[in-house]
């Protein structure tokens, strides 16, 4: 059984071995979170050749070899040829994040449905059991947190830091904390009010 757990890319070196739809998609994904991404593939789709224009990621025009994955910290093996990624795994050392596109149990990290909104990330997983009920959860729940939220987990966000460096009990600091969690707060003239606030005063009484 596989734990759901957030994982920083920022600095780790990101190997995708094929260069096609699926490929894309993991690229396409992985952008959002780390710039060093580097393809491996004799073909590339129009959308991974222009993020190469774009000096976004990097790309190997070759087939598949074992040193491909000598330095890397994760590795997408997404060629169209069920023995190469298989083969790739072979290859790769074992403290490697792997995720084998073709067979999720090959690998051990798997990319879940996700939803986005600015800091706030959802992901859900059904372990295989139904991809389609975990993209319709997502539908779902794109309704409840709609785009509203990105504003306001940002108010959150700054409003936390503010309260944080306050010099006041920590118990004052909590009913701060769950007093912005009112639905007030979604109104952008309401989250500049209590930021404003926030930065003019010295205590909190």
């Amino acid at each position: 059984m596989q734990m759901p757990i957030m994982i920083d890319l920022t600095n780790m070196n990101v190997v995708v071995i094929g260069g096609g739809k699926i490929a894309t998609r993991r690229v396409s994904l992985l952008l959002e979170y780390t710039s060093q991404i580097h393809v491996v593939s004799p073909h590339i789709t129009d959308i991974l050749e222009q993020l190469v224009r774009q000096q976004q990621i990097t790309w190997e025009e070759k087939s598949f070899e074992a040193s491909d994955v000598n330095d890397a910290d994760l590795v997408i093996a997404a060629t169209n040829q069920a023995h190469v990624n298989d083969e790739i795994k072979n290859h790769i050392s074992p403290h490697t994040l792997f995720n084998h596109v073709g067979n999720a149990q090959q690998g051990n990290i798997t990319f879940h449905n996700q939803l986005r909104r600015g800091r706030l990330t959802i992901s859900v997983s059904t372990e295989g059991a139904s991809p389609k009920l975990g993209k319709q959860i997502i539908q779902d729940l794109s309704e409840t947190y709609d785009k509203s939220y990105e504003n306001y987990i940002d108010f959150l966000y700054e409003a936390r830091q503010l309260i944080k460096a306050k010099v006041i009990d920590s118990s004052k600091k909590q009913q701060l904390l769950k007093d912005i969690l009112s639905k007030k707060y979604f109104n952008q003239a309401e989250q500049q009010s209590f930021i404003s606030w926030l930065e003019s005063m010295n205590s909190y009484r």
